[in-house]
């Protein structure tokens, strides 16, 4: 394969792997569900070499397994799981932030000032249509938390934690398309965790900021299969 042609195969493979991610986060393409390559080649219009080698990708990045030869699954949501990814992210993104708060310099904080009133200012209005939520929040949401660690120094901390974050979208997805998802968002509780989290961060106060930073995280992940049992005994 000449070198045009290997950038070309790159390309799409990495083609394949944002759609394919787009529609497993996006809940298209549930929990467990096997992936039918033919089938994901007429939804995509991508070629089925390119789209194993794209989905392939997906595994590292804890979205899909492989089945020993058999093709691949959607990975399975759980408590058991978020409750692994709860496990590593937080250590980490906690050691970020204190490593952000102690190099950060005024354009740091004039970032985290910026996304936290972004973010804000989505939760206050909130849409209720939960895929236009689950994804409009998503896109602010990780913007304040990448910029609270924006300052840590350590690229691969911030890789390994935008691929922590992604996994946790699709919980926040679960629990944001279940009902009106205005409930999860406009809560006052909720938009004071981040307005606290941002104010300690920018005020310097490393241990504060990292109890709240693991408040807000455990207490997200105490919500989302409380809120999906509650739906489920409505039904």
């Amino acid at each position: 394969m000449d070198l045009g042609a290997e950038r070309a195969s790159d390309t799409q493979a990495a083609i394949a792997a944002e759609r394919v991610s787009a529609m497993i986060l996006s809940g298209e393409l549930r929990s467990g569900d096997r992936l039918n390559i033919r089938d994901l080649v007429k939804q995509t219009g991508i070629g089925a070499t390119p789209l194993r080698e794209g989905i392939s990708r997906l595994i590292a990045r804890g979205l899909v397994n492989a089945l020993d030869h058999r093709g691949f699954r959607v990975t399975e949501t759980s408590p058991a799981d978020l409750e692994d990814i709860m496990r590593a992210r937080l250590p980490l993104e906690s050691e970020a932030l204190r490593l952000s708060i102690e190099r950060g310099d005024d354009v740091w904080e004039a970032h985290v000032v910026s996304t936290l009133h972004r973010l804000v200012n989505f939760m206050n209005w909130a849409p209720q249509d939960p895929r236009e939520a689950a994804f409009g929040f998503d896109a602010v949401h990780k913007g304040f938390h990448t910029a609270l660690i924006s300052a840590c120094g350590s690229q691969r901390m911030l890789a390994f934690l935008d691929v922590l974050y992604d996994q946790g979208f699709r919980y926040r997805h679960l629990m944001l398309t279940h009902g009106d998802p205005r409930r999860h968002l406009q809560g006052a509780q909720r938009i004071e965790e981040h307005k606290q989290l941002g104010e300690l961060a920018i005020r310097r106060k490393p241990k504060q900021a990292i109890d709240a930073l693991r408040h807000h995280l455990l207490t997200f992940s105490d919500d989302v299969f409380k809120d999906n049992a509650e739906a489920r005994s409505q039904d």
